[in-house]
């Protein structure tokens, strides 16, 4: 029988309820399963300030308390984390096309925000060749002309959902979910003043940070 994964990575530093959101309404969409994959060295970004076994930890936590509320087939994976190499998207899926079974699809998700320079992405070319894309759109409309690697992607691979969830690589679609806006630097700017972030973050995440005193002032 076919599975689809959606994997859903970043440095999750910490973990904080609008990661969770999304991937809770992937579940709902359709996918039979999500991965959540802490990036170990992220090649576009500021390197995270927890370790890389905090970062996990917190993941693991959130997942599993999310289980135990009945959403099952979010997971944490550290894949990522067990190479000392950036975390390019491409090189991930490579890994996981070597450890899971043929007949499991895969799909991709990122934000508009960094749909906006997929063009940058190290071997970006291969890309649709190993998984298929989506894009949740938080209320960036982008507009991308044909010459663009977007604009290319959008005329060629662009699909509906059903038809994405059937295929195991190739396909591309926009979804205009209205998710929760929240940062995990604002999170920490909180949690750094200690200033409540009950709501923003599950409090078995917020017991583990207090436990292990992370993201503290300096």
């Amino acid at each position: 029988m076919t599975k689809h994964i959606a994997i859903l990575g970043g440095t999750f530093d910490p973990i904080h309820i609008g990661h969770l959101r999304m991937a809770v309404e992937l579940r709902l969409a359709g996918f039979d399963e999500v991965r959540l994959i802490p990036n170990n060295v992220p090649p576009h970004r500021e390197q995270p300030k927890a370790s890389a076994e905090h970062r996990l930890a917190m993941v693991r936590l959130a997942c599993k308390q999310l289980a135990q509320q009945g959403m099952a087939g979010i997971i944490a994976d550290d894949i990522e984390l067990k190479r000392d190499q950036p975390s390019y998207s491409v090189a991930t899926l490579e890994l996981l096309r070597q450890q899971l079974s043929s007949n499991t699809n895969l799909s991709w998700v990122i934000g508009d925000d960094a749909w906006e320079f997929v063009h940058q992405w190290h071997r970006v070319d291969e890309f649709l060749g190993l998984a298929n894309l989506v894009i949740i759109n938080r209320g960036h409309e982008n507009q991308f002309l044909d010459t663009t690697l977007q604009g290319q992607w959008l005329k060629q691979h662009a699909t509906e959902l059903d038809n994405l969830l059937e295929c195991s690589n190739g396909k591309l679609i926009r979804l205009n979910w209205r998710l929760l806006d929240v940062s995990a630097t604002y999170l920490r700017s909180l949690l750094a003043q200690d200033l409540g972030a009950q709501l923003l973050t599950p409090g078995v995440v917020l017991n583990y940070i207090a436990e292990n005193q992370l993201y503290k002032l300096d």
